[in-house]
């Protein structure tokens, strides 16, 4: 399926797609999402992907940013089946923004692949990049998170940063940032945070009754909780707890 979404100038409004689906259907999902926006206009996208395990999805989101726009995305995944996700942003207009904010919790034998391009073309531009998660069982997740300060870009500032908590001997991370650039007045930066609970926070938590399993339920699902916390919106708040609940 395709959404295409043209936006006119002087707006401000938000898109939630919610992934959801039966656990009676197998197979593959496939979705795109094309947004380009106005003058001046503000758009949140947010996406929750929630499906069962006979059923992977595949998202392609690409947004073209116009003079003064802005596009902030926000992706939660506690889904059974896998993700392959990919994010791209064209920054065409001056002083336009992007901002992202991903969640992930994979469990069992998932798969999570997440390809994001940030494209800083006209001047003054900015981007964040933010993705936090946690694997368990034998899950694996590749993020490759590129900013692209592209000459002409003069003025612009990107930054990612990864935070992923390590829950099992057999889970896979790779974490690739890229930062390109052709401009020289330009500022990227990345950064990332990978590994297991520490015996300081094990220790905080046995000393209250809660035991190992429990005490990495209660972090894994830290950054979820703040994740849905931003969607702002009652229903799918609701649908990230249930889905929390399952997994864990």
């Amino acid at each position: 399926g395709k959404i295409i979404v043209n936006v006119e100038d002087n707006v401000t409004f938000t898109i939630i797609e919610n992934f959801k689906g039966e656990s009676s259907t197998e197979g593959r999902v496939a979705l795109r999402t094309l947004i380009d926006t106005g003058l001046n206009s503000k758009v949140r996208l947010i996406q929750v992907y929630m499906q069962p395990e006979s059923i992977d999805v595949l998202s392609d989101t690409g947004c073209r940013l116009s003079d003064n726009a802005s596009f902030e995305i926000v992706q939660v995944f506690v889904g059974r089946g896998s993700l392959y996700d990919g994010i791209r942003t064209e920054l065409i207009g001056n002083n336009s923004a992007f901002t992202a904010d991903i969640g992930y919790l994979g469990a069992k034998k998932q798969n999570i692949d997440i390809n994001l391009i940030s494209n800083h073309i006209g001047k003054k531009t900015n981007s964040g990049i933010r993705v936090d998660g946690a694997l368990k069982d034998e899950a694996s997740k590749l993020f490759r998170g590129s900013i692209d300060f592209k000459n002409g870009s003069s003025g612009s500032v990107g930054a990612e940063t990864e935070n992923v908590l390590l829950l099992g001997e057999d889970v896979r991370n790779k974490t690739i940032p890229l930062i390109l650039c052709a401009e020289e007045d330009v500022n990227g930066s990345h950064g990332a945070t990978i590994g297991e609970l520490d015996d300081d926070t094990l220790f905080y938590f046995e000393s209250r009754g809660i035991d190992r399993e429990h005490a990495e339920n209660i972090m894994a699902r830290a950054s979820i909780d703040r994740l849905s916390r931003m969607t702002e919106d009652e229903e799918t708040q609701n649908i990230i707890s249930d889905g929390l609940k399952e997994v864990l």
